[in-house]
């Protein structure tokens, strides 16, 4: 009986519609697939492989030759854009088993952070922009985001929560897109940072109040509609907290410094402005 997530050859084979002989051949010829070995020497295949393997038999469908199916999977696995970019399309093609390979493969590659980052956060901003040009409907709008922040919660689960001061990480009120706020919620629990992420769209009052319960050192807004700022009342983050950092698409410096709050330009940003704790440059 095999290990969870590993299979056998012949599960492959009823799994990809690929045939051992076919596997073994690539195998020797192309160095893919990179099975491991039983001590019997039986071919064991991760999970991920499978859908890589799924993945090069679309390939192939659609006109490839097996040489440059395999060798395209090969150049994207060794680049974050190839990867970011692969992603992408399982996404809006609704592959949510490809998509989940494609991430666990950022993971093993790039490492927690760098999927974040690199991974995540470039195929939110690009299927963003896609949709407001048009091109991507709101239904694949909606599943690419469900399934990045199932990812992200996970990866914040395992980033703990470090014993330092509380930082609360939220959005404005009325904005409802939050995975960028999860993000910072991410990047500063990576620094060091007990940051405490509370959801999107938090009335202020609530959020000044937890402020006080916790003895938070900051509060972390982050704003895809510059329209949701726009809403509020001039000095409307004044003395919400020690410092109020803002940041996000829809946001910008004069409009932070219009509501009482520092503009952070980037998420690298962001432990430097909590660390000064007061306003400084980008």
């Amino acid at each position: 009986m095999t290990r969870p997530g590993v299979y056998t050859i012949a599960e492959v084979e009823a799994m990809t519609g690929l045939s051992a002989e076919v596997l073994r051949q690539w195998e020797r010829r192309y160095g893919f697939p990179r099975p491991e070995r039983t001590p019997g020497g039986h071919r064991l295949y991760r999970e991920e492989e499978v859908e890589a393997l799924k993945l090069i038999r679309r390939w192939l469908e659609e006109g490839a030759t097996p040489q440059a199916a395999i060798r395209r999977y090969l150049a994207q696995e060794a680049r974050p854009e190839g990867l970011a970019q692969a992603l992408k399309e399982a996404l809006l093609r609704a592959d949510l088993s490809q998509a989940e390979a494609l991430f666990r493969q950022g993971v093993r590659l790039l490492g927690p952070e760098g999927t974040t980052q690199t991974l995540v956060a470039r195929v939110l901003r690009e299927i963003g922009e896609a949709w407001h040009r048009g091109e991507v409907s709101v239904a694949q709008e909606h599943l690419a985001t469900q399934f990045l922040r199932a990812r992200l919660h996970e990866l914040l689960d395992l980033a703990g929560y470090p014993r330092s001061q509380a930082v609360l990480v939220t959005t404005p009120p009325g904005e409802r897109h939050e995975l960028g706020a999860m993000l910072a919620a991410y990047v500063l629990r990576r620094r060091g940072f007990a940051a405490m992420y509370l959801g999107p769209d938090t009335p202020l009052q609530d959020l000044r109040t937890m402020v006080h319960q916790v003895g938070a050192k900051g509060v972390v807004l982050s704003a895809l509609l510059s329209e949701c700022l726009q809403a509020l009342p001039t000095g409307a983050f004044k003395d919400l907290a020690p410092l109020v950092v803002l940041g996000g698409p829809g946001a910008s410096r004069e409009e932070a410094e219009r509501l009482g709050a520092v503009y952070a330009e980037s998420l690298e940003e962001l432990p430097r402005l909590l660390e000064m704790g007061q306003k400084g440059e980008a």
